[in-house]
């Protein structure tokens, strides 16, 4: 039988001395006398008496199905002695993916409860106080809650508080540096700023945090590309949207929608290198992909794409042209006149 693939990535916490005695009793007890040469990682690799927490680092691993259930059901056990944190987990052969767990806290703590409480109001539109308020608590009962932090941070975004939102985005990659969520919060609010270099330097390490398998993943080197070709670096824009777009994507994951636009940027990348014949198919694909018409308006696919045949000599830019300007596209209009003067 095939080894299946195995990744791991997260962190818990477990807030002080005594809890963390318990959790490493807990461990040891339970490695050496039930799940004993199972468990895919060592004690000594993953636990941190400095600050009483448990750091899985993003890795893959090769080995057996009891493996895989040895250690997710020992990590799950002392998930629930944390007081914040999560493991995310990933088992996959050579069909695909089987099974993912996100494995994490679920007791009565106050932390615990309320950050629950929070996240779960964050998605409900008119909540946002509410999930603050909760979000807050936590935090105040355990400092060091990198994910309640990034979850305030996304609702002071969405509330367009963007310096609150930077600030908790700051603070939850400040006390969890894997987390992908933190870098790509900070990313987009610096695109607010225009801050186009630290955005790449953004997303690019939420690309690096995550794994392909999360539609994360795909959104922040989306976003790397797009900034990239607001720094005006197009060989690098070019290269992270040729990646994304060799990507499939399902109707339900938040990157369907973006294909659109990451055509027109590859398009306009390619316009700014001077492969206009790459460019027109770049926008052929950007007007015969319907789903995210708001992040690219018809008329502005037209005109680009009018833009690269006229480099080109096709003649075919004018009805582009004409197309786009009926759309009231002024630009199109003046270079209709421009062009056909």
């Amino acid at each position: 039988m095939q080894p299946l693939r195995l990744i791991f990535k997260g962190r818990l916490e477990f807030g002080n001395q005594r809890t963390f005695d318990m959790v490493m009793s807990h461990w040891l007890g339970r490695a050496e006398h039930y799940f004993k040469s199972d468990i895919l990682f060592k004690s000594e690799e993953v636990f941190s008496d400095v600050d009483f927490s448990l750091t899985v680092p993003q890795q893959k691993i090769l080995n057996t199905e009891k493996a895989w259930r040895s250690t997710t059901a020992l990590l799950s056990e002392v998930a629930q002695f944390a007081v914040a944190g999560n493991i995310w987990a990933w088992c996959i052969d050579e069909s695909g993916l089987l099974e993912k767990m996100n494995i994490e806290p679920d007791s009565d703590k106050v932390a615990v409860r309320e950050y629950r409480r929070g996240r779960n109001l964050v998605g409900q539109a008119g909540k946002e106080q509410e999930a603050t308020e909760a979000l807050s608590r936590a935090i105040e009962k355990f400092e060091r809650h990198a994910l309640a932090y990034e979850r305030r941070g996304y609702v002071n975004y969405k509330l367009g508080n963007f310096n609150d939102a930077l600030h908790d985005f700051s603070k939850s990659i400040r006390f969890n540096p894997y987390h992908p969520d933190a870098y790509y919060g900070c990313g987009k609010v610096k695109t607010l700023k225009n801050d186009w270099e630290g955005a790449v330097s953004d997303f690019d390490q939420a690309v690096k945090n995550s794994l392909a398998l999360q539609p994360l993943h795909w959104l922040a080197r989306f976003r790397k590309g797009e900034s990239l070709f607001h720094t005006k670096k197009y060989n690098e824009a070019a290269y992270e949207l040729r990646l994304y777009l060799k990507r499939t994507f399902d109707e339900s994951d938040p990157n369907y929608t973006r294909r659109r636009r990451a055509t027109y940027l590859l398009g306009r990348a390619l316009l700014a290198l001077n492969d206009a014949p790459g460019a027109i198919e770049a926008f052929d694909q950007t007007l015969a992909i319907r789903a995210g018409l708001d992040l690219v308006p018809e008329a502005e696919g037209l005109l680009q794409r009018a833009i690269a045949k006229h480099q080109v000599g096709k003649p075919g830019y004018a009805l582009d042209l004409e197309a786009a300007a009926k759309m009231g596209s002024e630009e199109a209009a003046r270079l209709l006149e421009e062009w056909q003067a």
